[in-house]
């Protein structure tokens, strides 16, 4: 691989350790070598480095396996996945999961990546459904405005949602950036 293959998402070894692009910017200036901008992520340690790599600069691909999981159960340390069509299973500890964990239900599909054959990177769905175990009342009057209560999901989450949302009604709710999205229809 040579530094124009570093476009976001790429996966490559750098120094022995696996990276990927976050984002790249490619900059030629008049009587200068051209380079190639990025932000690139330590699958290891999940640090952000910026870094700038020019036309003599080569990489091998990141052997990164990635596979579909289940979410089971967590203990004090560790959450438990189950691959799909193997049924082998797999602990992660909370520390990779980070804010994520919050999101996992039983049964929550996932993503994981595997370098040397250990879990190093989960990523979740975009939206996840939620049911809403605790909801004030909405007062008569309110619904005037665009105004929100904020509810309890089932696995302990508050989102701010409109006053229509009761007990017992699902959500979908945005796990990038926390909010309400719609009701969902069961």
């Amino acid at each position: 691989m040579t530094y124009t293959d570093l476009t976001v998402g790429c996966l490559f070894m750098l120094e022995g350790v696996p990276y990927i692009v976050v984002s790249s910017e490619f900059h030629r200036m008049q009587m200068r070598k051209a380079i190639m901008r990025t932000s690139i992520r330590n699958l290891l340690t999940g640090q952000l480095v910026q870094k700038t790599f020019t036309a003599s600069d080569r990489f091998d691909p990141a052997p990164i396996d990635e596979i579909n999981v289940n979410y089971l159960y967590h203990d004090e340390d560790h959450y438990h996945f189950m691959e799909k069509e193997t049924y082998e299973q797999y602990q992660v500890h909370k520390d990779i999961l980070g804010k994520k964990a919050q999101y996992l239900t039983t049964e929550t599909d996932v993503k994981m990546m595997l370098f040397d054959g250990k879990p190093i990177q989960i990523t979740i769905p975009k939206n996840v459904n939620l049911k809403v175990i605790e909801s004030p009342l909405a007062v008569k009057g309110d619904s005037v405005s665009n105004t929100f209560k904020t509810v309890t999901c089932e696995n302990g989450i508050k989102v701010s949602c409109p006053l229509f949302i009761k007990e017992g009604d699902v959500i979908k709710v945005n796990t990038e950036t926390d909010e309400y999205q719609e009701r969902v229809r069961v």
